[in-house]
């Protein structure tokens, strides 16, 4: 059943100067379990967008517009749920496929059968990492398809405090694993959380940004990249490079030209802590955007309202709000506050409605929803 519900935007401002209140329309896709992760893609193709959340033991496929649950996942144990997961037409086929991982177990992948009511194969990616805290895609490699990167977030073990990129092998069905190469080779340790990628030096290859929320005793509390060496990107060593250190409790660092000057910068946030903030390139001077939300532990750089330059939004776990951060192009921002009353531990933007701007989905964690805001810009 499909839940819609209005929410008045409260406008409250940060360096602009208010704008007329706007509504946007609050979607629930379900409200029955703890999860804290979501993806959306058509992935029964028949052009409506579904989305892919776990909760309560198993993968579960929410079938737009009308959002029928569908289990195409069940784990062994009833409490489970995939802490992280990414959407990605892994074998080439022409369907999306899903990536998944529990907070102490190993990455895994289910292959689309491209017919809903028959299985989702499971195949393992990686038998060593564990406890993994985040997985993105991305064409690391340029070879044209899409990787991905998985951290190890164990403290412990021969590849304790590393972050790889992980290639599809060419057996992909056969293969016992894909193939693993570490970018962060046990310099990235503290609890490295959210990645970022993007070419920050214009060479066409794609850096890795990380950030780190800081554990007793292992460090972190920074925001870094590592730099692609480029054509020798399997072989040769990533350079690591400071962004900003002190950053008490930091999680999410997404790259992109946020005040139209040519540089590549970075939004970010404490997830763990206090503040959405943004770094100027090349010194990377740090701008306070949000000094007043708590956790905001999800975290997203997009063009919300159209009009060419990059926004922010984020929902936080303490402070219970979902806000978008509207950039006058020049890296000034105006907070605008689309919900008061939910949480989130994951945050994405996607056309939910196919009407060509984006949207923002959020896994809503302790809230046992998930739920989708919809963009009145067009």
């Amino acid at each position: 059943m499909k839940y819609v519900s209005q929410i008045l935007l409260l406008i409250s401002v940060n360096n602009c100067l208010a704008q007329e209140p706007v509504i946007w329309k609050k979607h629930t896709v379900m409200e029955h379990g703890d999860n804290t992760s979501v993806v959306a893609a058509d992935y029964d193709k028949d052009g409506n967008v579904d989305v892919i959340t776990s909760y309560n033991g198993q993968v579960s496929l929410f079938l737009g517009p009308d959002w029928t649950e569908v289990q195409i996942h069940k784990y062994t144990n009833k409490r489970h749920r995939s802490m992280h997961s990414e959407t990605l037409d892994i074998d080439a086929d022409g369907d999306m496929d899903w990536v998944g991982v529990l907070s102490n177990g190993n990455p895994f992948w289910l292959e689309n059968p491209g017919k809903i009511g028959l299985r989702w194969i499971p195949r393992t990616i990686d038998h060593d990492i564990v406890g993994i805290h985040c997985i993105l895609k991305a064409d690391v490699d340029n070879d044209g398809s899409q990787d991905l990167i998985i951290n190890n977030f164990k403290t412990e073990g021969p590849i304790a405090d590393s972050v790889f990129w992980l290639s599809i092998p060419d057996n992909l069905k056969s293969a016992k694993h894909w193939d693993r190469h570490a970018f962060a080779d046990k310099d990235a340790g503290g609890g490295s959380h959210y990645f970022g990628f993007g070419d920050l030096d214009g060479d066409g290859w794609g850096e890795i940004a990380v950030a780190s929320k800081g554990i007793p005793e292992h460090g972190g509390n920074w925001f870094a990249y590592w730099k692609n060496p480029g054509k020798e990107t399997v072989k040769a060593p990533w350079g690591k490079q400071i962004v900003a250190e002190n950053q008490i409790a930091a999680t999410n660092i997404l790259p992109g030209d946020i005040n139209g000057d040519g540089k590549i910068d970075f939004l970010a946030s404490r997830g763990h802590g206090t503040g959405v903030i943004w770094f100027e390139a090349p010194d990377w001077k740090e701008h306070v955007i949000d000094a007043e939300i708590k956790s905001p532990h999800s975290l997203v750089l997009v063009d919300l309202d159209g009009d060419g330059d990059l926004d922010g939004a984020s929902c936080a776990l303490e402070s219970k709000r979902v806000s978008i951060y509207l950039n006058d192009g020049k890296g000034k921002f105006t907070r605008t506050d689309i919900d008061d009353d939910q949480v989130s531990y994951d945050l994405r933007a996607a056309d939910m409605d196919n009407d060509g701007d984006l949207d923002l989905l959020n896994a809503g964690k302790f809230m046992k929803n998930v739920a989708w805001y919809e963009n009145p810009s067009k």
